[in-house]
């Protein structure tokens, strides 16, 4: 017989036992109240005490020997799991060796408290930790162990269960991941981030080079507006740092963007642009990544445009631009470009929740220059088209702006997180290569 079915057919056993002789405690409780009101007096009444007492005695024996057999159990494993970038479901499953009776006792400022009755506080389960659920602590409590779970989001209980498997049990915990926990409000004893991590802003065009114009308005104008606004917001956050490829309206090379951001150490790298059509119509945001093979015609065509920037500035590449298929060769090496997807594909997710004006096929790749940094994970913003009339409308104003900037914060936000897990859970098998 398997260890962990003798612990099943144990803890049955002591569970069934203590309801029984609850049960008859209660029965003889009843019934010794009944003999002695019947029979009047104290004799009667010594006697029932006594036979109570004794029975009394025997349940303590049996609920001890009950607690001793769920004592048995190990908590084996702690996976964690999130799913949706705005509207976050994370799922924590906790497998043991046989149910056990568990109660959820508290959940306050990213702190999830558990108490596992008859678990093993010495056991270390293998963690697995997700992008909200980052740590746990299993102590020592009567009767079994409290499980404490520490969560960089606001978590909201939805459903708890714990299922009998083949090899044991599996205690499944469903929440709701809201807000982000301040770092005030952490426990003490969760470990402080290190450095913030640094968001390049880059706004487009700038100087001689205007960028995309319509109605008197211009790309390099709306774009720098746009990424003062989005730095301010990042940095209100408490959780980037910020800094920006030009300030003010000037002329900045797009090998000098790169080196810039290479340079600074960042960790991520945004162009902002908006774009413009002379024939036919288009709307809504999309976002670039890198590849050395556009995804689409228009793709192509737009980083044919931008990469055409260094050309008004004066600036002659010739035999000092790199190589694509060279470079991104090395940007596999460093996993920068499936970093980069990431970001990007969360950024998508993000917006079309905060301002909702989405293109078809949102998330595309080509040559662009600007995003040639091989070890920062970057993205190019196509806020909208100036040609379309309420894509400008929405350009220009600071509100529809604001909820563009928020969106880009939550992806930011969500794709750290996940990020940082990846990175790891990738770190044990670098290190044994």
């Amino acid at each position: 017989m398997s260890r962990n079915r003798i612990f099943r057919y144990r803890n049955r056993i002591a569970g069934s036992t203590i309801c029984f002789c609850a049960c008859f405690a209660r029965n003889a409780i009843l019934n010794g109240n009944i003999t002695a009101q019947n029979a009047g007096h104290w004799g009667s009444m010594a006697q029932f005490d006594l036979r109570v007492l004794r029975q009394l005695g025997v349940i303590a024996v049996l609920c001890i020997w009950g607690q001793a057999a769920f004592a048995q159990v190990s908590v084996r494993s702690i996976e964690s799991e999130t799913h949706g970038w705005i509207a976050r479901t994370t799922t924590v499953t906790i497998a043991l060796d046989a149910p056990i009776p568990f109660r959820v006792s508290s959940i306050d400022a990213g702190q999830i408290t558990i108490t596992l009755t008859g678990a093993q506080p010495a056991a270390r389960p293998t963690f697995r930790p997700g992008s909200v659920i980052t740590r746990y602590d299993l102590t020592r409590a009567e009767g079994g162990a409290i499980l404490t779970l520490r969560a960089e989001r606001q978590m909201e209980l939805q459903s708890a269960s714990i299922a009998e498997q083949a090899d044991g049990a599996a205690l499944v915990l469903v929440f709701d991941a809201g807000a982000r926990v301040a770092q005030a409000e952490l426990p003490p004893m969760i470990e402080a981030a290190t450095a913030l991590p640094l968001v390049v802003l880059d706004p487009g065009h700038g100087g001689n080079d205007p960028g995309a114009v319509r109605d008197g308005i211009s790309e390099k104008d709306i774009m720098l507006a746009f990424g003062q606004e989005l730095r301010a917001i990042l940095l209100a956050s408490g959780r980037f740092e910020v800094l920006m490829t030009r300030e003010a309206d000037e002329y900045v090379s797009l090998r000098e963007r790169v080196r810039f951001a290479r340079q600074a150490g960042a960790a991520v790298f945004i162009s902002l642009h908006s774009n413009t059509v002379t024939e036919g119509n288009a709307t809504g945001s999309a976002i670039y990544t890198l590849s050395e093979d556009a995804s689409s015609a228009e793709a192509a065509a737009l980083a044919e445009v931008e990469n055409r920037a260094d050309t008004v500035g004066g600036v002659d590449l010739g035999l000092e631009d790199d190589d694509l298929a060279l470079l991104l060769t090395d940007m596999a090496q460093r996993e920068t470009n499936s970093r980069s997807t990431m970001l990007a594909r969360a950024t998508v997710e993000a917006m079309r929740h905060s301002v909702g004006v989405i293109r078809t096929n949102p998330y595309r790749s080509a040559g662009f220059r600007v995003l040639k940094a091989p070890d920062v994970p970057s993205m190019l913003i196509e806020l909208g088209f100036l040609s379309d009339d309420s894509d400008r409308a929405n350009m220009i104003s600071e509100r529809w702006r604001a909820h563009a900037a928020q969106g880009i914060l939550d992806a930011l936000d969500d794709w750290v997180e996940r990020d940082r897990v990846l990175s790891a859970q990738a770190a044990p098998l670098q290190g044994a290569e």
